[in-house]
């Protein structure tokens, strides 16, 4: 083998190398991309399902309610802290006086 001949597979080995690395790269980028993406998805999933809960505790109107039910019957479970939501303070206050 000639120095031309290891001179040419040692840069095509470097190069796939390089391009193995360089794919690597890209899903470890992918993969973290959808972890985020997936993560907002519940945030918003659970933070539909606490509006709806909250409404509904207050006695909205379910044409009026905002947000939306648990219909994928994963917020126990997903959401960390739901719960039926109450009103905020269980004593009367006067807050503006004439």
């Amino acid at each position: 083998m000639t120095a031309r001949e290891i001179a040419i597979k040692a840069v095509m080995i470097t190069a796939l190398g390089g391009a193995m690395l360089g794919a690597g790269h890209v899903l470890s980028w992918i993969a973290e991309t959808d972890a985020k993406v997936e993560q907002g998805m519940l945030e918003a999933y659970c933070t539909g399902v606490a509006t709806w809960k909250a409404e509904e505790a207050r006695g909205v109107l379910l044409e009026h309610r905002t947000g939306h039910p648990d219909y994928d019957e994963i917020a126990a479970d997903q959401c960390p802290g739901l719960r039926p939501a109450g009103y905020a303070t269980t004593y009367e206050r006067q807050l503006a006086q004439q």
